[in-house]
């Protein structure tokens, strides 16, 4: 079997090396090819992986391309994980919204729609040239446009991917005081828009309303990762789960001030540790027995990634968190809308779990976010600057039809590099 992974000089390739090994017995045999336009990186990646892999005595085998075709040729899986444009592109994407009073986010938003015009070009080609039987696991943001965008487009097989489940559902256990092990959340909606009515641990129901009714609001403030005191105001208000990036649209304003406060974006700060992080990974990389940094590369990203494409490989039937077509079990959206809901994931793809519909308090909400998204992934596809206005206006974020036109306009000069579709 051949395991194609295109951006594989990405500063979370450490973690997909974990996630390889992880399952290493599973995957016996494996040649992985890996794939980057950055061939310092993609040097050191390689190198990284061959060394990790021969000290656990793994069977698998690596190879190095900056050719995208001999990468993907023979590919029964093709793993996207890269970024179009790099950090400097996402710190446009959220400095140029944030600007004009409008929340600057890499995935939700005209932040994400940034990002989405730039991505789809990129997965389009690369769904060209991938066999027809192949999957495409995608973990590029923002994976529910580029998912749709790709599944409608070209009809290839993919599976859109997001571990935000994961860091939620452990939020939600430190603040309702659940041990993590063993619990189970039926996170429903869009990526970066689920939201989750029932609760399990050990495979009993849980009382969410009870739960939420004893759940005292902590202070402090927020991280980049979490934000716990909104959500839990937030979900003692719904009565039920938000995930983290409700903060986005049910504190909008109060984000937006933060951020301009705070003087410097996300990808700024990341911009600024990456030089010492690549460092200590080189280093680490040619080493007999290296233990690279997790501050990029944890393991979860990985792990989750990898588990996707064993549960696909060997037709496990496995319970997962995915982005997948709708098929009715959201009631809510459209039948062929991209949804995150719990499948069970084997050899045929993800078969979406019947959730019911959507919560009536963000009912709306994630049909207008599912809107957007629509609009947002033919835009990226076709290159329509009216489409990609009209995405930009269907938002939640987006209030006035200036604001929109000015965040698109300085967008599209902005990426004008990376945007192939608008000529």
């Amino acid at each position: 079997m051949k395991i194609a992974i295109i951006g594989a000089g990405s500063g979370y390739m450490p973690g997909v090396i974990r996630g390889l090994l992880h399952r290493a017995g599973d995957l016996a045999g494996t040649e992985l090819s890996c794939y980057d336009i950055d061939t310092g990186h993609l040097v050191v990646m390689t190198r990284l992986a061959r060394n990790m892999f021969a000290a656990r005595d793994a069977a698998f085998t690596v190879s190095a391309h900056t050719d995208l075709k001999s990468a993907l040729d023979g590919a029964s899986y093709v793993f996207t994980t890269f970024r179009p444009g790099g950090l400097a592109a996402r710190h446009l994407d959220e400095s140029i919204p944030l600007k004009h009073g409008v929340v600057g986010q890499e995935t939700a938003g005209p932040g994400g729609f940034l990002m989405a015009l730039r991505s789809v070009p990129v997965l389009l080609e690369i769904a060209s040239a991938t066999g027809p039987d192949a999957w495409i696991v995608n973990y590029t943001n923002p994976t529910n446009i580029v998912t749709d965008a790709v599944a409608r487009a070209t009809g290839a097989r993919v599976i859109g991917l997001c571990d935000q489940a994961v860091g939620d559902t452990e939020m939600w256990a430190d603040l309702l005081g659940l041990p993590f092990e063993g619990l189970e959340a039926d996170w429903t909606g869009l990526n970066h828009a689920t939201w989750a009515q029932r609760l399990r641990l050990d495979g009993h129901d849980l009382d969410v309303p009870l739960l939420l009714d004893d759940l005292k609001v902590p202070g402090g403030g927020a991280t980049p990762w979490r934000d716990p005191s909104r959500m839990a105001e937030l979900a003692k208000t719904l009565g039920f789960l938000p995930n983290s990036y409700a903060k986005y649209y049910f504190f909008h304003d109060e984000v937006v001030e933060e951020l301009r406060k705070k003087g410097t974006t996300r990808a700024q700060d990341i911009l600024a540790m990456l030089p010492a992080y690549y460092e200590q990974v080189t280093a680490e990389s040619g080493k007999a027995d290296p233990d690279p940094s997790r501050e990029r590369g944890g393991g979860e990203h990985g792990e989750f990634a990898v588990d996707v494409i064993c549960a696909l490989h060997r037709d496990e039937g496995r319970r997962m968190i995915v982005n997948t077509r709708n098929n009715g079990a959201i009631p809510s959206l459209d039948p062929d809308a991209i949804v995150e809901v719990p499948s069970l994931v084997g050899r045929s793809g993800p078969v979406p779990l019947t959730m019911g519909p959507l919560p009536g308090p963000v009912r709306g909400l994630t049909q207008a976010i599912h809107a957007y998204e629509r609009l947002a992934s033919d835009a990226a596809v076709t290159g329509d600057r009216r489409t990609a206005l009209q995405a930009l206006m269907a938002h939640p974020f987006v209030r006035s039809k200036h604001t929109a036109e000015k965040i698109l306009d300085e967008g599209l000069a902005a990426h004008r590099g990376h945007l192939p579709q608008f000529t």
